[in-house]
């Protein structure tokens, strides 16, 4: 294995040597519920809503303040 390079001047994957020798085992991952949405979490989403709504709605009027 060369310095982060092939022989062609080309970018070479690191491997760990277990892979590659293959005494690497596969462990799948355990599956897991989503972890519950936090009040900062919630907020910013909801934020991120109402401002989308807000320009979508100055999109439809053309960009003019009804006031």
């Amino acid at each position: 294995m060369g310095l982060f390079t092939d022989d062609k001047g080309r970018p070479e994957l690191v491997v760990h040597p277990d892979i590659k020798l293959g005494r690497a085992r596969f462990r799948p991952v355990e599956e897991c519920e989503p972890a519950e949405e936090t009040p900062k979490q919630r907020a910013r989403r909801e934020l991120k809503k109402k401002m989308t709504e807000e320009r979508l709605a100055k999109e439809k009027t053309g960009g003019t303040d009804p006031e």
